[in-house]
């Protein structure tokens, strides 16, 4: 049984700041942000492999809702409380025992996935990565010269920081094909670039 998403059109409403707008279908429809805009928004910075994922049943104004619960091993921490072990976020969404509720453009997470992760601060979110699809960054070992690079959720290699800001080119590409690694961003680059607007951020508190 599919939930329609319009019991939550208020809760949905309250979720500006995740770049939502809602269609008269209250399908999502997302702004994407820039670099920026990403980082500065962002409570913790994660790169992390998924541990787990799990879907469990939840009520909201008494009806039966889907939730899922991802367990993160955090392998580094770039803004935010140092985490050294395991970080559980949750998100909207998903399906158990028949029950299941699907929320347009949410991030998928595979177990085994290694990913930089731009999570929301304190408070409750439908979604716990700002902007969406554009808070889940791959990370691609792939490449034949050893360097790890970076992917956007849609696939696609990150070629430069202005990327960010561009539409997904459909959410969350089953295999991620499109480019070839040894043209990406390396992980080194990003997490120089994430870490020195961090740092900028930090200074003029």
């Amino acid at each position: 049984m599919l939930i329609s998403l319009s019991v939550f059109r208020r809760v949905l409403l309250l979720l500006a700041s995740c770049w939502i707008g809602l269609s008269p279908a209250f399908a999502t429809t997302i702004r994407p942000p820039d670099f920026d805009e990403l980082v500065g928004n962002s409570g913790r910075i994660v790169r992390a492999t998924v541990h787990s994922v799990r879907p469990y049943e939840d009520s909201y104004e008494g009806k039966r809702i889907v939730r899922t619960e991802i367990v993160l091993n955090v392998l580094e921490t770039l803004r935010g409380e140092n985490v050294t072990s395991e970080l559980r976020i949750r998100q909207l969404g998903g399906e158990i025992d028949g029950l299941g509720l699907e929320v347009g453009a949410m991030p998928k997470f595979e177990v085994g996935r290694e990913l930089v992760l731009f999570l929301h601060g304190e408070g409750k979110f439908i979604c716990p990565t700002v902007g969406w699809g554009h808070g889940k960054y791959f990370v691609d070992r792939s490449s034949l010269d050893g360097v790890a690079r970076i992917r956007r959720s849609d696939g696609r290699m990150l070629t430069s920081l202005k990327q960010v800001a561009e539409p997904m080119h459909g959410i969350e590409a089953a295999a991620l094909t499109a480019g070839s690694a040894e043209t990406g961003m390396s992980l080194t680059d990003f997490r120089i670039n994430v870490l020195e607007l961090v740092e900028q951020g930090e200074s003029h508190r």
